[in-house]
């Protein structure tokens, strides 16, 4: 209904209910004026609509002084209100791309995946998106603060992307509606990691999303691992930080060689090898995980494990007596029950290297290096 309004409002629709009128009013006009083919009045209204957008095919015309007039009049009003909606129209489209280009306009993408923040590991974030996304053109929107000499770069980059951009503060609830975010699949916040406390607005960002949206997914990258269970009982659905994948990384170089090695290879995106994850097939549930490793082992795939949704959690299972004097647990917790929310502890539970006599059940997705 608001919407509807709006478009009541608008100064274009009011001028084309105008143009409406007077082609009506001109039509039953020379119809009453004029005698021949005019006096028809699927003639009269065709004549006077090329005689208001002033095209003029000439086929018909009035005779009679008073029709004439009315020719001039119709004529004149045309070519002021004619002018003036197609210079509207042009206008509304002209700024429509100036405020994309400037990150200011209103998304109009669906089901694509919001990329909240920047920082040095956002390029390669990307890089990984289109390597996996490579053969449909996937749509991301990026929210942040880059200069549009910036925005040109990235956009070069990354051409198989359709990255759109939306200038702001990504904690803020109509910088995200300006992103389309209840059209959204997915929502990926990234903490600076070059401002301090940068972590606590990617809580604030997840709060923001999750009493908004509960049901899309949120994953958020900190910097700090003391913030993670903040950002669980924020209701994120994955935690990324890189403090334990840098320290194992360090380890495994000193005491297991090419361990690390064949991370780095399969986390490459320019590796002829990769993870990847997709839903077992139903002609797979009740048979056993060596009948599955098998059929991807046929089809030149590595069946590493398997993984499934966990049931969300409630407040006492996550919230300890101990928190209750923390202040931003009681603000997550407060603002999660006005939303009705509930909590999870972890959006993913992931079976590695199972036994062999495991049943596949309903929901489980398999973990696959190809």
């Amino acid at each position: 209904m608001n919407k509807f309004k709006e478009i009541y409002h608008h100064p274009i629709t009011k001028i084309v209910i105008l143009l409406i009128l007077i082609w009506v009013s001109a039509s039953m006009g020379i119809l009453y004026l004029e005698n021949g083919d005019l006096s028809e009045i699927k003639n009269s209204f065709w004549w006077a609509i090329v005689t208001i957008t002033t095209v003029g095919y000439g086929d018909y015309s009035p005779e009679t002084f008073s029709g004439r007039a009315l020719a001039i009049l119709l004529m004149l009003s045309g070519i002021g209100l004619v002018s003036t909606v197609t210079g509207s129209i042009s206008s509304i489209f002209t700024t429509r791309k100036i405020n994309e280009g400037k990150g200011l306009g209103m998304v109009e993408s669906s089901k694509h995946i919001i990329v909240c923040g920047w920082n040095e590991n956002i390029e390669h974030l990307l890089a990984c998106m289109s390597q996996i996304v490579s053969t449909t053109k996937k749509d991301v929107v990026l929210i942040n603060d880059l200069s549009e000499d910036q925005l040109n770069s990235i956009l070069a980059k990354f051409l198989n992307l359709n990255i759109k951009f939306v200038r702001g503060d990504y904690s803020n609830e109509n910088t995200l509606k300006l992103a389309n975010i209840k059209e959204a699949t997915s929502v990926i916040v990234i903490s600076d990691d070059s401002i301090p406390e940068d972590d606590d607005k990617t809580i604030l960002t997840t709060l923001t999303i999750k009493n908004l949206y509960p049901q899309l997914k949120v994953i958020a990258y900190v910097t700090e691992r003391k913030k993670i269970p903040y950002l669980k009982r924020a209701n994120a659905d994955e935690v990324i930080t890189d403090e334990n994948f840098k320290s194992f990384l360090a380890a495994t170089h000193v005491f297991e060689p090419g361990v690390p090695q064949a991370v780095n290879q399969l986390l490459d995106v320019h590796s002829d090898h990769r993870f990847k994850s997709e839903k077992i097939d139903e002609t797979f549930l009740g048979k056993s995980y060596s009948e599955l490793f098998n059929y991807y082992k046929n089809n030149n795939q590595l069946c590493i494990g398997l993984y499934i949704e966990n049931v969300a959690m409630g407040y006492d299972q996550l919230f300890s007596s101990d928190s209750e004097s923390d202040a931003l647990d009681k603000f997550i917790e407060r603002k999660l029950k006005m939303a009705g929310l509930g909590l999870k502890e972890n959006a993913i539970d992931v079976i590695l290297n199972p036994d062999n006599n495991i049943i596949i059940k309903e929901g489980q997705g398999a973990l696959l290096i190809i």
